[in-house]
Protein backbone atom coordinates (compact mmCIF):
# COMPACT_ATOMS: atom_id res chain seq x y z
CA UNK A 1 0.00 0.00 0.00
CA UNK A 2 1.30 3.16 -0.78
CA UNK A 3 1.56 5.92 1.51
CA UNK A 4 -0.17 8.92 2.14
CA UNK A 5 1.80 11.85 0.95
CA UNK A 6 1.23 14.87 3.34
CA UNK A 7 1.66 18.96 2.84
CA UNK A 8 1.67 21.33 5.82
CA UNK A 9 0.88 24.78 4.74
CA UNK A 10 1.80 27.29 7.37
CA UNK A 11 5.20 26.83 10.00
CA UNK A 12 4.63 29.51 12.28
CA UNK A 13 6.39 32.59 13.54
CA UNK A 14 6.08 32.46 17.46
CA UNK A 15 4.56 29.64 18.80
CA UNK A 16 2.74 27.77 15.55
CA UNK A 17 1.03 24.77 15.44
CA UNK A 18 2.92 23.05 12.92
CA UNK A 19 5.29 20.82 15.10
CA UNK A 20 2.76 18.57 16.30
CA UNK A 21 1.67 17.81 13.02
CA UNK A 22 4.92 16.92 11.85
CA UNK A 23 5.66 14.71 15.04
CA UNK A 24 2.26 12.69 14.61
CA UNK A 25 2.68 12.13 10.68
CA UNK A 26 6.46 11.28 11.04
CA UNK A 27 5.03 8.43 13.90
CA UNK A 28 2.28 7.05 11.17
CA UNK A 29 3.72 3.92 9.18
CA UNK A 30 0.88 4.95 6.29
CA UNK A 31 1.55 8.47 6.08
CA UNK A 32 4.93 10.38 4.16
CA UNK A 33 5.79 14.54 5.27
CA UNK A 34 6.70 15.67 1.96
CA UNK A 35 6.48 19.17 1.61
CA UNK A 36 6.12 22.39 3.79
CA UNK A 37 4.69 25.82 2.70
CA UNK A 38 4.42 29.13 4.51
CA UNK A 39 4.04 32.21 2.70
CA UNK A 40 6.60 34.56 4.36
CA UNK A 41 9.54 33.33 2.10
CA UNK A 42 12.66 31.84 3.56
CA UNK A 43 10.35 30.81 6.75
CA UNK A 44 9.34 27.60 6.13
CA UNK A 45 13.08 27.20 4.72
CA UNK A 46 14.62 28.01 8.65
CA UNK A 47 12.08 26.59 10.50
CA UNK A 48 12.46 23.09 8.68
CA UNK A 49 16.56 23.50 9.61
CA UNK A 50 15.75 24.46 13.02
CA UNK A 51 13.31 21.50 14.02
CA UNK A 52 15.68 19.19 11.75
CA UNK A 53 13.57 18.11 9.66
CA UNK A 54 15.04 16.66 6.45
CA UNK A 55 14.26 14.87 3.05
CA UNK A 56 11.27 17.53 3.02
CA UNK A 57 10.24 19.90 0.03
CA UNK A 58 10.10 23.22 1.25
CA UNK A 59 7.42 24.78 -1.60
CA UNK A 60 7.84 28.56 -3.04
CA UNK A 61 4.01 28.32 -3.54
CA UNK A 62 0.48 26.75 -2.25
CA UNK A 63 -0.08 25.66 -5.66
CA UNK A 64 3.15 23.79 -5.80
CA UNK A 65 2.53 21.66 -2.41
CA UNK A 66 -1.09 20.90 -3.36
CA UNK A 67 0.39 19.36 -6.66
CA UNK A 68 2.53 17.04 -4.62
CA UNK A 69 0.63 15.67 -1.22
CA UNK A 70 -2.52 13.87 -1.30
CA UNK A 71 -3.74 15.66 2.19
CA UNK A 72 -2.88 18.73 3.75
CA UNK A 73 -2.45 20.03 7.38
CA UNK A 74 -3.52 23.61 6.83
CA UNK A 75 -1.71 25.46 10.16
CA UNK A 76 -2.32 29.09 9.41
CA UNK A 77 -4.10 31.76 10.91
CA UNK A 78 -7.47 31.51 10.94
CA UNK A 79 -8.81 34.21 8.40
CA UNK A 80 -7.17 32.22 5.70
CA UNK A 81 -8.68 28.94 6.70
CA UNK A 82 -12.00 29.06 4.00
CA UNK A 83 -10.05 29.84 1.20
CA UNK A 84 -6.92 27.91 1.51
CA UNK A 85 -9.28 24.35 2.28
CA UNK A 86 -11.34 25.27 -0.65
CA UNK A 87 -8.56 25.22 -3.21
CA UNK A 88 -7.04 22.12 -1.53
CA UNK A 89 -10.28 20.58 -1.91
CA UNK A 90 -10.80 22.23 -5.92
CA UNK A 91 -7.17 20.45 -6.45
CA UNK A 92 -8.68 17.03 -5.02
CA UNK A 93 -6.69 16.89 -1.84
CA UNK A 94 -7.74 15.53 1.59
CA UNK A 95 -8.16 18.49 4.53
CA UNK A 96 -7.10 18.84 8.15
CA UNK A 97 -7.96 22.70 9.06
CA UNK A 98 -6.86 23.80 12.49
CA UNK A 99 -9.30 25.03 14.98
CA UNK A 100 -11.01 27.44 15.22
CA UNK A 101 -12.17 26.89 11.56
CA UNK A 102 -12.67 30.64 10.93
CA UNK A 103 -12.92 33.92 12.23
CA UNK A 104 -16.81 33.17 11.93
CA UNK A 105 -19.19 30.61 11.29
CA UNK A 106 -21.14 32.74 8.18
CA UNK A 107 -17.33 32.52 6.54
CA UNK A 108 -16.76 28.97 7.14
CA UNK A 109 -20.10 28.27 5.33
CA UNK A 110 -18.10 28.34 1.70
CA UNK A 111 -15.29 25.86 3.00
CA UNK A 112 -18.63 23.10 4.01
CA UNK A 113 -20.62 23.89 0.78
CA UNK A 114 -17.19 22.59 -1.48
CA UNK A 115 -16.47 20.05 0.89
CA UNK A 116 -20.53 18.58 -0.11
CA UNK A 117 -19.32 19.05 -3.68
CA UNK A 118 -16.31 16.85 -2.81
CA UNK A 119 -17.51 13.82 -0.82
CA UNK A 120 -14.82 11.56 -1.39
CA UNK A 121 -12.28 13.90 -0.26
CA UNK A 122 -11.55 13.98 3.85
CA UNK A 123 -12.32 17.45 5.51
CA UNK A 124 -11.64 17.44 9.21
CA UNK A 125 -11.08 19.92 11.95
CA UNK A 126 -8.65 19.80 14.30
CA UNK A 127 -10.08 19.17 17.66
CA UNK A 128 -7.17 17.52 18.71
CA UNK A 129 -8.02 17.01 22.88
CA UNK A 130 -10.72 14.35 22.47
CA UNK A 131 -7.59 12.37 21.56
CA UNK A 132 -6.53 12.75 25.60
CA UNK A 133 -6.26 9.09 26.83
CA UNK A 134 -7.82 10.48 29.93
CA UNK A 135 -10.65 12.25 28.43
CA UNK A 136 -11.23 9.00 26.28
CA UNK A 137 -11.66 7.27 30.05
CA UNK A 138 -13.94 9.94 31.16
CA UNK A 139 -15.90 9.58 28.40
CA UNK A 140 -16.12 5.74 28.69
CA UNK A 141 -17.48 6.42 32.29
CA UNK A 142 -20.34 8.64 31.46
CA UNK A 143 -21.46 6.58 28.36
CA UNK A 144 -21.55 3.47 31.27
CA UNK A 145 -23.67 5.44 33.67
CA UNK A 146 -21.34 5.33 36.51
CA UNK A 147 -22.13 9.08 37.68
CA UNK A 148 -25.28 9.17 36.79
CA UNK A 149 -27.09 12.42 35.58
CA UNK A 150 -24.47 15.02 35.46
CA UNK A 151 -25.33 18.20 37.03
CA UNK A 152 -22.24 20.63 36.72
CA UNK A 153 -18.91 21.47 35.31
CA UNK A 154 -15.99 23.42 35.29
CA UNK A 155 -13.58 23.65 32.70
CA UNK A 156 -10.40 26.08 32.43
CA UNK A 157 -7.76 25.53 29.53
CA UNK A 158 -4.94 27.93 28.25
CA UNK A 159 -1.32 28.30 27.65
CA UNK A 160 1.52 31.07 28.77
CA UNK A 161 3.43 30.86 25.72
CA UNK A 162 2.46 34.32 24.65
CA UNK A 163 2.61 35.60 28.14
CA UNK A 164 5.87 37.67 27.76
CA UNK A 165 4.76 41.50 27.51
CA UNK A 166 7.86 42.78 25.72
CA UNK A 167 9.30 39.32 23.88
CA UNK A 168 6.71 37.85 22.76
CA UNK A 169 5.54 39.98 19.45
CA UNK A 170 1.87 41.11 17.78
CA UNK A 171 1.43 38.49 15.77
CA UNK A 172 -2.12 37.52 14.18
CA UNK A 173 -3.22 35.75 16.91
CA UNK A 174 -3.61 39.48 18.47
CA UNK A 175 -5.10 40.96 15.42
CA UNK A 176 -8.84 40.55 15.38
CA UNK A 177 -9.77 40.98 11.84
CA UNK A 178 -7.15 37.81 11.38
CA UNK A 179 -8.29 35.85 14.21
CA UNK A 180 -11.69 36.71 15.45
CA UNK A 181 -12.09 36.38 19.01
CA UNK A 182 -8.75 35.37 21.29
CA UNK A 183 -8.45 33.26 23.84
CA UNK A 184 -12.30 33.24 23.84
CA UNK A 185 -11.77 31.05 20.54
CA UNK A 186 -8.70 29.66 20.78
CA UNK A 187 -9.21 27.73 24.11
CA UNK A 188 -12.50 27.71 24.10
CA UNK A 189 -13.11 25.97 20.82
CA UNK A 190 -11.17 22.95 22.27
CA UNK A 191 -13.56 23.10 25.67
CA UNK A 192 -17.01 23.76 23.37
CA UNK A 193 -15.93 20.42 21.50
CA UNK A 194 -14.81 18.37 24.43
CA UNK A 195 -17.94 19.22 26.24
CA UNK A 196 -20.33 18.36 23.61
CA UNK A 197 -18.38 15.23 22.98
CA UNK A 198 -18.68 13.58 26.02
CA UNK A 199 -21.73 15.30 27.22
CA UNK A 200 -24.41 15.43 24.60
CA UNK A 201 -24.96 12.11 24.16
CA UNK A 202 -26.85 12.21 27.35
CA UNK A 203 -27.63 15.61 28.27
CA UNK A 204 -28.28 17.14 25.44
CA UNK A 205 -26.70 20.06 23.43
CA UNK A 206 -25.78 23.57 24.42
CA UNK A 207 -28.56 26.13 24.57
CA UNK A 208 -27.54 28.61 26.30
CA UNK A 209 -24.01 30.49 26.99
CA UNK A 210 -23.09 33.88 28.10
CA UNK A 211 -19.40 35.20 28.05
CA UNK A 212 -17.28 37.94 29.58
CA UNK A 213 -13.86 39.03 27.99
CA UNK A 214 -10.54 40.77 28.71
CA UNK A 215 -7.36 41.65 27.44
CA UNK A 216 -4.88 42.13 29.87
CA UNK A 217 -1.82 43.17 28.07
CA UNK A 218 -3.32 45.72 25.73
CA UNK A 219 -0.64 46.50 23.47
CA UNK A 220 2.72 44.63 22.37
CA UNK A 221 5.78 45.35 19.64
CA UNK A 222 5.48 44.94 15.83
CA UNK A 223 6.65 41.73 14.43
CA UNK A 224 9.37 44.05 12.38
CA UNK A 225 9.53 47.23 13.92
CA UNK A 226 9.70 48.82 17.66
CA UNK A 227 6.94 50.50 17.59
CA UNK A 228 3.58 49.34 19.70
CA UNK A 229 0.55 48.22 18.22
CA UNK A 230 -2.72 47.57 20.15
CA UNK A 231 -3.82 44.23 20.77
CA UNK A 232 -7.41 44.13 19.39
CA UNK A 233 -8.87 40.89 20.80
CA UNK A 234 -8.97 39.35 24.55
CA UNK A 235 -6.54 37.27 25.59
CA UNK A 236 -8.90 36.30 28.64
CA UNK A 237 -11.97 34.61 28.86
CA UNK A 238 -15.01 33.73 31.32
CA UNK A 239 -18.28 31.92 29.82
CA UNK A 240 -20.90 30.00 30.84
CA UNK A 241 -23.21 27.29 29.44
CA UNK A 242 -26.21 25.06 29.67
CA UNK A 243 -26.94 22.07 28.09
CA UNK A 244 -30.51 21.26 27.33
CA UNK A 245 -31.14 18.73 30.34
CA UNK A 246 -29.90 21.24 32.60
CA UNK A 247 -26.21 20.46 32.96
CA UNK A 248 -24.26 23.97 33.67
CA UNK A 249 -20.83 24.47 33.15
CA UNK A 250 -18.35 27.45 33.58
CA UNK A 251 -15.00 27.79 31.49
CA UNK A 252 -12.00 29.95 32.11
CA UNK A 253 -9.73 30.91 28.85
CA UNK A 254 -6.56 32.46 29.24
CA UNK A 255 -3.79 33.07 27.08
CA UNK A 256 -1.37 34.81 29.42
CA UNK A 257 -0.60 32.21 31.74
CA UNK A 258 -2.53 28.90 33.21
CA UNK A 259 -1.22 26.18 35.74
CA UNK A 260 -2.95 23.32 33.69
CA UNK A 261 -5.92 22.03 31.90
CA UNK A 262 -8.55 20.96 34.64
CA UNK A 263 -12.00 19.45 33.89
CA UNK A 264 -14.47 18.47 36.75
CA UNK A 265 -17.44 16.89 36.18
CA UNK A 266 -20.29 16.80 39.12
CA UNK A 267 -23.16 13.75 38.97
CA UNK A 268 -25.42 12.39 40.76
CA UNK A 269 -22.89 9.39 41.24
CA UNK A 270 -19.53 10.61 41.72
CA UNK A 271 -17.25 13.59 39.78
CA UNK A 272 -14.71 12.74 37.64
CA UNK A 273 -11.51 15.02 37.76
CA UNK A 274 -8.89 16.00 34.99
CA UNK A 275 -5.76 17.87 35.75
CA UNK A 276 -3.37 17.88 33.10
CA UNK A 277 -1.70 14.01 33.18
CA UNK A 278 -2.62 12.67 30.59
CA UNK A 279 -3.01 9.07 31.49
CA UNK A 280 -4.36 9.80 34.92
CA UNK A 281 -8.40 10.35 36.16
CA UNK A 282 -8.96 11.86 39.73
CA UNK A 283 -12.58 9.59 40.37
CA UNK A 284 -14.69 9.78 43.68
CA UNK A 285 -17.59 7.55 43.01
CA UNK A 286 -20.52 7.11 45.55
CA UNK A 287 -24.34 5.79 45.50
CA UNK A 288 -26.81 8.18 43.69
CA UNK A 289 -28.88 10.16 45.56
CA UNK A 290 -26.70 10.35 48.37
CA UNK A 291 -24.61 13.03 50.03
CA UNK A 292 -20.49 13.07 49.02
CA UNK A 293 -18.31 11.70 51.53
CA UNK A 294 -15.66 14.58 51.31
CA UNK A 295 -13.69 12.67 53.73
CA UNK A 296 -12.49 10.90 51.10
CA UNK A 297 -10.48 12.03 48.53
CA UNK A 298 -10.50 11.07 44.74
CA UNK A 299 -8.72 7.90 43.80
CA UNK A 300 -6.03 8.99 41.12
CA UNK A 301 -6.86 6.10 38.59
CA UNK A 302 -4.50 4.91 35.98
CA UNK A 303 -5.94 4.74 32.46
CA UNK A 304 -6.46 1.52 31.52
CA UNK A 305 -4.00 0.44 28.68
CA UNK A 306 -7.16 -0.08 26.02
CA UNK A 307 -7.00 4.30 25.80
CA UNK A 308 -3.50 4.73 25.93
CA UNK A 309 -0.27 4.63 23.30
CA UNK A 310 -1.08 8.13 21.60
CA UNK A 311 -0.86 11.97 22.01
CA UNK A 312 -3.92 14.03 21.39
CA UNK A 313 -1.96 14.63 17.87
CA UNK A 314 -1.24 11.11 17.26
CA UNK A 315 -5.24 10.60 17.91
CA UNK A 316 -6.00 12.92 15.38
CA UNK A 317 -3.47 12.12 12.83
CA UNK A 318 -3.97 8.51 13.15
CA UNK A 319 -7.81 9.41 12.49
CA UNK A 320 -7.17 11.20 9.49
CA UNK A 321 -4.51 8.54 8.05
CA UNK A 322 -7.01 5.78 8.42
CA UNK A 323 -10.15 8.20 6.91
CA UNK A 324 -8.63 8.88 3.62
CA UNK A 325 -7.11 5.29 3.63
CA UNK A 326 -10.76 3.29 4.37
CA UNK A 327 -12.92 6.81 2.50
CA UNK A 328 -14.89 7.73 5.93
CA UNK A 329 -15.34 11.01 7.55
CA UNK A 330 -14.99 11.95 10.67
CA UNK A 331 -17.33 13.21 13.11
CA UNK A 332 -14.60 16.22 13.65
CA UNK A 333 -15.64 17.47 9.84
CA UNK A 334 -16.20 20.74 8.93
CA UNK A 335 -19.91 20.91 9.67
CA UNK A 336 -18.20 19.69 13.51
CA UNK A 337 -16.12 23.23 12.98
CA UNK A 338 -18.90 25.22 12.01
CA UNK A 339 -21.51 24.36 15.10
CA UNK A 340 -18.61 25.29 17.45
CA UNK A 341 -17.93 28.41 15.79
CA UNK A 342 -21.74 29.26 16.04
CA UNK A 343 -21.18 29.00 19.64
CA UNK A 344 -18.23 30.91 19.69
CA UNK A 345 -19.89 33.77 17.85
CA UNK A 346 -22.80 33.57 19.98
CA UNK A 347 -20.29 33.88 22.92
CA UNK A 348 -18.47 37.07 21.30
CA UNK A 349 -21.82 37.95 20.85
CA UNK A 350 -22.53 38.15 24.27
CA UNK A 351 -19.27 39.52 25.89
CA UNK A 352 -19.79 42.71 23.45
CA UNK A 353 -23.55 43.04 24.41
CA UNK A 354 -23.31 42.15 27.83
CA UNK A 355 -26.30 39.60 27.43
CA UNK A 356 -26.87 35.94 27.74
CA UNK A 357 -27.48 34.68 24.32
CA UNK A 358 -29.96 31.28 23.15
CA UNK A 359 -28.65 28.77 20.72
CA UNK A 360 -30.96 27.49 18.02
CA UNK A 361 -30.90 23.91 17.10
Amino acid sequence: MEKVKVGIVGTGYTIGIALPHVMAYQKNPDAELVALYDEVEGRACQWAKDKKIEDVHICQTYEELLSMVDAVSICTPNDTHVSLSIQALEEGVHVLCEKPISTDAKSAEEMLESAKKHPELVNMTGFCYRGIPAIQYMKSIIDQGKIGKVFACSHQLGGGRIAGRDNVKREWRMNRDRSGSGALADFGSHMLDLTDYLLSPTEGKITQVTALTSTGIKERYAELSEDKLPVTNDDCAVFTAKLEKGVVSTFLSSRIGMSCHRWEIIGDGGILIYEGEDEKVKVLLKEKGESFDFKKTPEVEEVPDEFKGRSRFEDEIDEFIDNILNKKQSSRDFQRGIYIQKILDKLDESAHEGISKSIEK
